[in-house]
């Protein structure tokens, strides 16, 4: 067995930058809305802490201590008030057993964080903040499967991977940790060829919230039903997931392609690329929306159309592909290169979203219709203004290819009916008032409700919002009963618990 360790430079910038949630939970307690939480302040009693940190073999950070208030800054600035008691840095399964053994002990609230991208602030907490990112090796076993650890991050995996030829489906912002990844499902540019990420699990280690090391779980065996969950059931709700163990699939030549239309015809280009995408669900992969051109007041007349993604075969067959939109409105920008796999993951990654935001999801089956997109269009020029240009307003993710192959109910990911994931945010900055920010809100969630005549009333569950009306239902579908049914077996006490976490019970 070959162990790969992420790069010190990566290490090092991941110790203390936000990536992905991997579970969030309370003891006793429903965290609020994050302007209203009050955490704990420096000074507080240390309630066990002392002892807490002799049993740790990595670090406990407290309040006023160096590196406090790096490890405990959020991705979204929005929950970054949300102090803990302390900071757990958890560098083995046992140092993850003994926090969990901590929170039930002193009855104190928790979350776990592989980094911090949780959108509904569901990472953060006024208790124990539990951070796996120092669990982040990587191995590349004998067998061709690889076991990652909890911490690592996108990118961690991406340096990793780079000169095997090898790759595990995964997302595009280096931050994202690995773990919260996988729970919720996993979208990437790579899901409609190669399929989500939690497709490629094929086992998983645990701690359960009775403090037990569950190893190898997997398809088959004792805790099957704790597998099923895993794979899209989404980040804290059943146990504290310690390293994950992926098929990976051979890596290829693509074509990235990054294509961007002035304002006009907008509503036909976005169906063109709607069409582009269903005719050919597992050569392509694209990411589409409008997007405002220039800053200030939105407009249809300011309203563009871009395309990003990837294409499985070689640019002359894209543009082909591509002649319709082409033909229709000549592009302003038009970036169609071939390139290896690894050099086009470097040419699609992002950080965003990041800073101060709310975002809103739903699921599309075949096409976003024409009258829904200028419903779309009508909505962003209500947006009320703020300090920033919304980059954001509508997207279309493609989510359906490879992903459909498996059935609904096969995993905790139920949306394999779907072809698109309808994202919408709203982002601010500290110059705007809160006045603007709670008009953004406003504007965000009319602007969402008025789409729900076009899409399905489903959510990513890795797009969270605290706002979600009917939450457990969008996000889980037809599931929700067995996956309250896991929440039984493996949390019979509800000790991992926030304010979208699974019940013991289906709601009447």
């Amino acid at each position: 067995m070959v162990s790969t360790l992420p790069s010190p430079r990566v290490s090092r910038r991941r110790l203390f930058q936000s990536g992905a949630v991997l579970a969030g939970a309370a003891l006793g307690s429903r965290i609020p809305g994050a302007m209203a939480l009050e955490g704990p302040q420096p000074g507080s009693p240390p309630c066990g802490l002392d002892a807490l940190g002799r049993d740790l073999h990595g670090r406990l950070i407290r309040p006023g201590e160096p590196g406090f208030l790096v490890a405990a800054w959020p991705n979204n600035g929005r929950w970054a008030d949300v102090t803990p008691l302390a900071i757990a840095m958890c560098v083995d399964d046992h140092d993850v057993r003994k926090c969990i053994d901590w929170a039930r002990q002193e009855t104190k609230p928790f979350a776990v964080r592989c980094g911090g991208h949780n959108y509904a602030g569901f990472s953060t907490t006024p208790g124990l903040l539990i951070d796996v990112k120092p669990m982040a090796t990587i191995d590349f076993r004998t067998d061709g499967l690889v076991t990652i650890g909890a911490g690592a991050s996108n990118q961690d995996m991406a340096d990793a991977f780079r000169a095997t030829g090898l790759a595990v489906p995964s997302g595009r912002c280096p931050t994202v940790g690995i773990s919260g990844l996988t729970l919720g499902g996993g979208w990437g540019f790579s899901a409609t060829r190669n399929g989500l990420t939690c497709d490629a699990l094929r086992a998983t280690d645990a701690v359960t919230a009775d403090g037990k090391l569950h190893r190898g779980i997997a398809a088959t065996g004792d805790d099957q039903l704790l597998f099923w969950a895993a794979r899209g059931g989404g980040g804290g709700n059943f146990a504290v997931h310690t390293s994950f163990t992926y098929e990976p699939h051979p890596v290829y030549d693509v074509t990235v392609f990054n294509i961007v239309w002035p304002a006009r015809h907008q509503i036909e280009l976005m169906l063109d690329l709607q069409d582009i995408q269903l005719n050919h669900p597992h050569l392509i992969s694209t990411r589409s929306k409008l997007v405002p051109t220039t800053g200030g007041k939105v407009t249809r007349d300011r309203l563009g159309v871009q395309t990003l993604g990837q294409f499985f075969g070689p640019p002359a067959q894209l543009r082909a592909l591509l002649d319709r939109p082409l033909s229709r409105s000549k592009p302003i920008v038009a970036e169609i290169n071939g390139m290896n796999y690894w050099s086009a993951r470097d040419y699609l990654v992002t950080d965003d979203p990041i800073g101060l935001y709310d975002i809103r999801s739903s699921y599309v089956a075949g096409h976003l219709r024409g009258d829904a997109i200028d419903t779309m269009m009508a909505w962003m020029e209500k947006w009320p203004g703020g300090s920033l240009l919304q980059q954001n307003m509508g997207i279309l993710f493609a989510a359906g290819g490879k992903v459909k192959d498996i059935k609904p109910t096969d995993t905790a990911y139920v949306h394999r009916d779907s072809d698109f994931i309808l994202e919408m945010e709203a982002s601010w900055s500290p110059l705007d008032t809160p006045d603007t920010v709670r008009r953004q809100l406003a504007w965000l969630t009319e602007y969402f409700a008025a789409m729900q005549a076009y899409v399905r009333p489903q959510s990513y569950v890795n797009f969270p919002s605290r706002d979600l009306p009917n939450w457990l239902k969008a996000y889980y579908g037809e599931n929700v009963d067995k996956l309250c049914a896991v929440k039984r077996q493996y949390d019979p006490d509800n000790v991992f618990k926030f304010p979208q976490s699974i019940p013991l019970t289906p709601p009447a």
